[in-house]
Order: structure tokens, then sequence, then C-alpha cells
């Protein structure tokens, strides 16, 4: 009986220990943010007013988020809009 609880308890602080040493992620710089902003607006430019093309504002939140997760990095995932030349 002793023997079962020393392996619970040790299992127990393994779990414990473990989920101590889960970090949560850091938040992204001000430079990484404004970088991200650039690129998602250059990736889903501005509407002209009066355009029936619609529906890119989800699609350029999701752009930011997954250059906020890539610290910057979006190397080739430029999507280039309907005004962008």
């Amino acid at each position: 009986m002793i023997k079962l609880f020393a392996i619970t308890l040790a299992l127990g602080s393994m779990v414990a220990l473990a989920g101590a040493q889960q970090t949560a992620p850091t938040p992204p710089t001000a430079a990484v943010a404004k970088k991200c902003r650039e690129l998602a607006i250059k990736a889903y430019p501005p509407k002209l007013a009066g355009s029936t093309k619609t529906g890119t504002a989800q699609e350029e939140r999701d752009y930011f988020a997954q250059c906020i997760r890539n610290g910057g990095n979006m190397d080739g995932n430029v999507k280039k809009g309907d005004d962008a030349k």
C-alpha cells in the first residue's frame, strides 16, 4: 500500500513539474506588430469606396495573426490584392 502511495505521489509530482515548465507565449514587440500590419495591408489593400468586392477583413486578420506567430517572417506568402500592381 505504501509502495502504491509512493508511485502515485511521484507521478503527481512529475505532472505538476511538467505543467509548471510550460511558459506562456511572449507578446509580440511593437516592431513586429508594425511590420505585420504593413504586410497585411500590402497583401489585402483597402478597397475603394463603392467597390462591390467585400469580405477581406477576416482574411486580413488571419494573415496578421499568422505573421505574428511567425515573428514577422512572411517570406513569399504575400497575397497580391486586386488593386496591387
